[in-house]
């Protein structure tokens, strides 16, 4: 009795134990992607930088360059997480994606064509943009799966062919814009954190971190979810209701991150799925490890495509996409083998 009764608090010690370890890595992965590039720097030059101790520093490459890059990787490595694991459990679908389901794609669309569309336009309009698209490509797939009572394998097909058809509008614009303007939003689309200053992060992290916490205050309304429509609405909870909220967090939480990072299609599809795989399917504690997962990735592949060949950088979305297509194979095997079994 004893062994059931400390069981979930040991469980929830290791589990606050694996956070506390990420955090570290995620520590450690930031001062060491400061450090590669161009310009190598070393550790004592960093710390005397950011906590502006005596001794050598670099100022300017650090704190107006180098920094702000880690930053927004951060928080867009730890919201394309959170919106992964949001959408794969409401959706109830292993495979499903803000890449999957056509949200990045949509997001893309509209904050590139407000960038060649209306070039005098304020940076800051690029988050809205990219709502707007995203919440437009995954409402369509919402709308359609709602009526037609679709399975979620075929939501997914829906939601690959929304993808498709807002991604061809993506190489339409490219196609037909001059050399001079498709340059940097070309660059921008492979997702990379190339030239991202301040101003991005000023943008980005307020919607970022507000939604992020509202995705973790409702971890538990998964937890129900997960135990079937019929047990959670028995448990008072409204489900369709609770379902458009939380697709609505995830589809925001992946949309502000593509307006300010580009596309990394494959991080809301693999850290869900490692997370799970370290502390299993309890969202209170599954959601928190995915972000900090998500940010691991993303600040690795920042700083190893800086790493590669310096000065010429390999886009971080390019890396994640190397990783994350056998990812996704493994996935469909395993969720192949399991349903066979």
């Amino acid at each position: 009795m004893s062994e059931v009764i400390h069981h979930p608090r040991q469980k929830r010690r290791r589990g606050l134990l694996l956070i506390g370890v990420l955090i570290v890595l995620v520590i450690a992965a930031g001062l060491w992607g400061i450090s590669v590039g161009a310009v190598a720097i070393p550790l004592d030059v960093i710390v005397n930088t950011l906590f502006d101790l005596d001794g050598e520093k670099q100022s300017y490459i650090i704190l107006r360059s180098r920094l702000p890059r880690m930053v927004l990787g951060l928080l867009a490595g730890g919201s394309l997480a959170l919106s992964g694991a949001i959408i794969q459990a409401v959706i109830r679908n292993p495979l499903a994606s803000p890449n999957i389901i056509g949200i990045n794609a949509g997001a893309a669309l509209f904050a590139l064509g407000l960038v060649m569309f209306f070039p005098a336009v304020p940076q800051v309009w690029m988050p809205l943009a990219a709502c707007v698209g995203g919440v437009a490509a995954a409402g369509f797939v919402i709308i359609v799966g709602h009526y037609r009572n679709l399975s979620a394998i075929h939501l997914a097909l829906i939601g690959v062919a929304v993808g498709f058809v807002f991604e061809a509008g993506v190489d339409y614009l490219l196609i037909t814009a001059s050399d001079s303007e498709s340059s940097a939003p070309m660059i921008w689309l492979t997702g990379s954190l190339w030239g991202r200053t301040w101003g991005h992060v000023a943008i980005a992290w307020v919607p970022l971190l507000v939604l992020s916490a509202i995705a973790l205050m409702l971890s538990y309304r998964l937890d129900l979810i997960a135990l079937g429509e019929g047990t959670a609405t028995g448990l008072g909870l409204n489900v369709p209701r609770q379902r458009m909220l939380l697709l609505l967090v995830a589809t925001l939480l992946a949309s502000v991150s593509v307006a300010v990072v580009g596309v990394m299609g494959f991080i809301g599809l693999m850290a869900p799925h490692i997370a799970r795989r370290m502390v299993g399917g309890s969202h209170r504690l599954m959601l928190p490890v995915a972000a900090l997962v998500g940010m691991l990735l993303v600040v690795l592949a920042d700083g190893i495509g800086r790493a590669i060949a310096p000065p010429i950088e390999v886009s971080a979305g390019i890396l994640v996409a190397l990783i994350g297509a056998p990812f996704f194979v493994y996935i469909m095997l395993t969720t192949a083998s399991e349903t066979e079994s």
